[in-house]
Formats: structure tokens, C-alpha cells, sequence
């Protein structure tokens, strides 16, 4: 995701959110980073990044399969 040549809307939050969350699919370091700095992700020792509150409110009803994360 080339995130200095667009900016990051909502289908893109989604998928990267998405990222952190389901282990099936592969984690994007940069999508992270700007999730953080969007204040819907944060740095965390274990997982490496993980949804803040707002992160898990954008993700909506697709959270749910995730809840326990």
C-alpha cells in the first residue's frame, strides 16, 4: 500500500484493521503505522500493533468474528 500517494480512507483502515486482527491474513507494517498515527491502532509488546477502541468501531460488524482478540 503506497500510503504517501494516497491517503488512507475508509475501505483501506478496514482491510489494514482487518490486518491486525485476523491472523489468516498478512499484517502490513505501514498500513500499522498510519492506523497509529490515526489514533485506530496501537503498538503493543505481544502482537506487535492491536485496534485501539475507535479502531474496533470503524471495523463495525465485521469486529465480532475478532472480539476475543
Amino acid at each position: 500500500m503506497a500510503l504517501r500517494d494516497e491517503a488512507m480512507n475508509h475501505e483501506t483502515q478496514v482491510e489494514a484493521l482487518l490486518g491486525l486482527v485476523d491472523p489468516e491474513r498478512a499484517r502490513d507494517d505501514q498500513a500499522a503505522e498510519a492506523l497509529v498515527v490515526l489514533g485506530l491502532a496501537e503498538r503493543c509488546r505481544k502482537r506487535g500493533y492491536r485496534p485501539t477502541t475507535a479502531g474496533w468501531t470503524v471495523l463495525g460488524p465485521k469486529a465480532a468474528a475478532y472480539r476475543g482478540y
